[in-house]
């Protein structure tokens, strides 16, 4: 028998995760832990609902006089922007938005204009952009040095762990542990060379003037004798982001001095080769009028993948098939060469099946004319040319037999007008999906109804609910635009007979299983299913049909305000 144990205690001061944060909603834990999700998330795709949210986060400073919501907000964006250089177009474009769309109510009662008034709204915003883009500008160096200085103290500790890593010889990859201070600069330079990408891409969004432009580009070319790599590689990069810009007739003077020192740079010998090759490349761009060589890494959405994907499909099949039709052409027809069949004229007119230089004459023995028709208006020769037999009753005229032949030949028929065309060919289910995919990626990029059609003929009849379902797929995962593209296909292949409404069914009915599902992640989806069942026409015997296969209520909802 156990003996009864005391049960336990609860402290008044014990920790429980629900209670954090509960009391105050707007606490500076919360908005970092909320801005921070939300920016995590943030995606071109994505970009006007997510930053939406933001904004509503940065508007709870109306009820602040430091504006210290903002701050915080600022600080957050500030600090994504140059971890992810990749991306700083993107939050440059959210500062931009920010800037535009931020309550006017939202001020700070210890920053005031000339006039003696507290800035508001989004020049508020600016003024603390800009100053945190100052102060990571002009004290990031002083910071920067004293890592790189400590990263320079643990070298021979870090070098010692690779060679230690690399003289095993075990076969296996190990990951070499370095200093903390080696990692700290590493993380130090990633920053610095985002926040000139992040200042470039804001002027580019007329964020900051061309007086600061100019003052960032001095700075980095302050120093001739002995440069820092740091500020080499930061003044490439800004002038790779924004140089175009600059380059202008006013300010052409000034582009001049700037690149006529780093021509100076790359003949110096306290330059490392990597960066003169660097500075070399930014030298030639500008030769160049600034057009870039190779294709700048930039945020891009699904769609424009596909975009692409689609567009390099279609040129390469394109240059396929000229170099079938060029392989086509290339060889000889009936044993002549192409240059026999036109000859320019006196008027360099090419006249088609004109006279042509006459034909050496064949040797004895040479079959290699034997079988071919010359009908040019010289005479069949079925004898040698030469001898005692040139001229005897071996050569004729056949033109003449030809021309009454001709005579007598019956009208060619003509097709009947009921007379189909060849179905599509057979194919398996791997095909087919193999095809389908092809087809679907195509209209995504070309969006041309006429050229869908030929989607439906072209494919076995039993494989039509398939394609069906993977139209509608595509649609219900996009937008309004797209389900509407699609709702107008379907009603072209409903009118015309390409697809039978029991495939439509088929197709419909795989979807409409798993909608609930496909609204989590996309809440318009019954909305663009809506739009996309008007396509087919469905009638109130065939939407019994489909609600019969489901138990989903927001479904039988949906069917029914289609009837």
């Amino acid at each position: 028998m156990l003996e009864p144990v005391t049960p336990l205690q609860q402290s008044t001061n014990r920790w429980d995760r629900r209670a954090l944060g509960a009391n105050d909603p707007d606490s500076p834990e919360v908005v970092d832990r909320k801005v921070k999700d939300l920016l995590d998330r943030l995606t071109l795709k994505k970009f006007d609902s997510i930053s939406d949210q933001i904004i509503a986060w940065a508007n709870k400073s109306e009820k602040e006089k430091d504006g210290r919501t903002l701050i915080q907000v600022t600080r957050l964006v500030f600090e994504k922007a140059t971890n992810e250089a990749t991306w700083s177009e993107m939050y440059a474009r959210l500062c931009r938005k920010i800037m535009e769309q931020i309550s006017p109510k939202v001020q700070d009662d210890s920053i005031k204009n000339a006039e003696g008034k507290p800035i508001a709204g989004g020049q508020l915003f600016r003024k603390y952009l800009l100053n945190r883009c100052q102060e990571d500008f002009e004290r990031g160096w002083v910071a920067k040095e004293a890592t790189a200085a400590a990263a320079a103290s643990k070298a021979i500790e870090d070098q010692a762990a690779e060679s230690a890593s690399q003289q095993k010889g075990d076969g296996e990859e190990e990951i070499v542990l370095y200093s903390e201070e080696y990692y700290a600069a590493q993380k130090a330079k990633r920053q610095g060379l985002g926040l000139i990408k992040f200042i470039g891409e804001l002027f580019k969004l007329q964020m900051l003037t061309e007086r600061i432009m100019h003052e960032c580009v001095k700075k980095l070319l302050g120093e001739v004798e002995n440069p820092e790599e740091e500020e080499i590689e930061s003044l490439c990069v800004l002038l790779t982001t924004i140089g175009q810009l600059l380059d202008t007739s006013k300010a052409r003077a000034h582009m001049d001095v700037y690149f006529s020192r780093m021509k100076e740079l790359t003949k110096s010998l306290n330059v490392s080769s990597r960066m003169q090759f660097m500075l070399q490349d930014v030298l030639e761009l500008r030769e160049r009028k600034w057009v870039s060589r190779n294709a700048v890494a930039a945020p891009t959405t699904i769609a424009q993948i596909h975009a692409e994907a689609a567009k390099e499909k279609a040129a390469q099949e394109k240059e396929s098939y000229q170099r079938q039709m060029s392989m086509s052409r290339g060889g000889s027809r009936g044993g002549e060469e192409r240059g026999e069949f036109s000859q320019a004229g006196a008027d360099g007119w090419a006249v088609a099946g004109g006279t042509s230089a006459p034909r050496p004459p064949s040797k004895a023995g040479d079959l290699s004319t034997f079988g071919q028709i010359n009908n040019k208006g010289a005479p069949l020769t079925f004898g040698p040319e030469s001898g005692i037999y040139a001229g005897k009753k071996g050569k004729f005229d056949l033109s003449e037999m030809l021309q009454r032949k001709r005579l007598v030949l019956a009208p060619q028929p003509k097709p009947v007008a009921h007379e189909k065309e060849p179905g599509p060919v057979a194919m398996t289910d791997r095909d087919a999906k193999k095809r389908i995919a092809e087809n679907i990626n195509k209209f995504t990029a070309v969006r041309n109804l006429d050229e869908a059609e030929v989607y439906f003929t072209q494919l076995p009849a039993k494989h039509h609910p398939l394609l069906v379902d993977k139209l509608i797929s595509f649609a219900v995962l996009s937008n309004e635009a797209d389900a509407q593209l699609v709702a107008r296909l379907f009603s072209r292949a409903s009118t015309k007979n390409l697809c039978t409404i029991a495939d439509f069914e088929s197709g419909f009915a795989g979807v409409l299983e798993f909608l609930d599902d496909i609204a989590i992640d996309t809440p318009m989806a019954f909305k663009l299913m809506a739009t996309i069942m008007k396509g087919p026409a469905f009638d109130d015997e065939q939407l019994t049909r489909l609600a019969l296969k489901t138990d989903s209520v927001k479904v039988l909802l949906l069917l029914c305000w289609t009837r």
